[in-house]
């Protein structure tokens, strides 16, 4: 099988709109979050509703943002927010990703919340790869 490159660096020039993209997410994850909260704290006061909401706390900042962004990808590379601003996640042949490299370019970004450590790392890459993009050999290229 012939080795495929991957996309040409200049079409993975899309930093701005990731960040737009990245924001417009964030908030529609933020606002389930929040409903997820309302609706376990509305449960009786008991051991067990203070268990189910620590639980919805934890796993909503861990695990809750790898399922949103890992199953909001899954179909076609994109999210509510790419899909808004024109571009979506490739694998180097160009192709929808598989779910494990859609799982591991998403679990870096709960420390690149910090969003300092994701510029640097786009901004070093000739591809403008966040450390999860080069982890799970994807790239965002705008979606023509």
């Amino acid at each position: 099988m012939a080795e495929t490159r991957p996309p040409i660096p200049s079409a993975t020039r899309v930093s701005g709109r990731r960040l737009v993209a990245h924001l417009v997410d964030g908030t529609i994850y933020t606002v389930l979050f929040i409903v997820a909260i309302l609706v376990v704290g509305m449960l009786p006061d008991s051991t067990v509703g203070d268990v189910l909401l620590g639980a919805t706390l934890v796993l909503g900042v861990t695990v809750g943002q790898v399922a949103y962004y890992v199953l909001s990808q899954r179909h076609d590379g994109v999210t509510p927010g790419k899909r808004l601003v024109g571009i979506k996640v490739v694998d180097r042949h160009g192709g929808v990703p598989t779910t494990g490299a859609l799982v591991k370019r998403t679990v870096p970004l709960l420390i690149e919340y910090f969003y300092v450590f994701a510029l640097i790392a786009m901004m070093t890459s000739e591809f403008r790869q966040r450390l999860g993009d080069r982890w799970g050999d994807t790239y965002v290229v705008e979606d023509a």
